[in-house]
């Protein structure tokens, strides 16, 4: 499968978070899959259970998914060829955007 829509490495992610459709992993975890805002080809992002987060020198546990209830950084992680993606990128389209957190009182 190609796309016409062309490979773009891009440093600021779109400012709206984008709404995704959630489900429990196996083993743990939660995937969020939906439309790349940039190109609208299909893309997924998986998260662990538990997530480390760097602040400063100190590494530490996020306390579960989305605790704080704000939109997660992702990238186009689709399948889809996109004309002049370099060799070394393996997916996406080069999009980076937020996904907005699972709506309140999902069981995740």
């Amino acid at each position: 499968m190609s796309s016409a829509v062309p490979y773009q490495a891009d440093d600021l992610p779109a400012t709206s978070p984008v709404t995704f459709l959630f489900r429990p992993r196996d083993g743990g975890g939660v995937e969020a899959t939906g439309e790349c805002p940039v190109c609208r080809c299909v893309t997924t992002r998986a998260w662990d259970a538990v997530q480390y987060v760097a602040k400063g020198r100190r590494i530490g546990k996020k306390a579960g998914l989305f605790p704080d209830g704000e939109p997660e950084f992702a990238m186009c992680l689709c399948a889809t060829w996109h004309v002049d993606r370099p060799a070394e990128v393996r997916e996406g389209c080069g999009a980076s955007f937020w996904i907005a957190p699972p709506p309140p009182g999902s069981s995740l």
